[in-house]
């Protein structure tokens, strides 16, 4: 339709386009006009951008919203974006590297860690592996399977 700007989401929420939601597009707010689902695309209309010219400055942008306007979660769970650059630590509390990428798989996530060298580890995130996750102090404490 005219005007509409297709988004892949990235989210789980769908609530996150619905009718007067505010998102971030680089340094831009904008606002949701309508939305209508097709597939797993979301094709939406923004306040102030009535047509397809107006629109074509947000190809290819991310849309994001602010931490603070997201749902709190239970204690113990994180958003994956808020463990992106934790130092991840073994047991005996010898560095494993730095985590960078977070890769959901259907079963578990599986974390990827990198270390100082530039190797990389790849951690599944289960309860056996993952050990503490300390946001304040930006560090994971984790127990890695004997075949890593």
């Amino acid at each position: 339709m005219k005007g509409e700007l297709k988004v892949q989401p990235l989210t789980d929420n769908p609530d996150r386009f619905r009718q007067g939601s505010r998102l971030w597009a680089g340094q831009e707010q904008i606002v949701v006009t309508q939305a209508r689902f097709a597939g797993d695309l979301v094709y939406i209309k923004l306040e102030g951008y009535a047509d397809r010219a107006s629109v074509e400055r947000f190809r290819g942008a991310i849309l994001q919203v602010p931490e603070s306007d997201l749902p709190t979660l239970a204690e113990g769970t994180h958003y994956r974006f808020q463990l992106i650059g934790l130092t991840v630590r073994d047991l005996e509390g010898t560095t494993l590297g730095m985590l960078v990428e977070v890769i959901e798989t259907g079963a578990n996530d599986v974390y990827r860690i990198r270390a100082e060298t530039g190797a990389e580890i790849m951690l599944p995130a289960t309860d056996g592996v993952v050990l503490d996750i300390d946001r304040e102090q930006g560090t994971m404490i984790v127990d890695p399977p004997p075949w890593r």
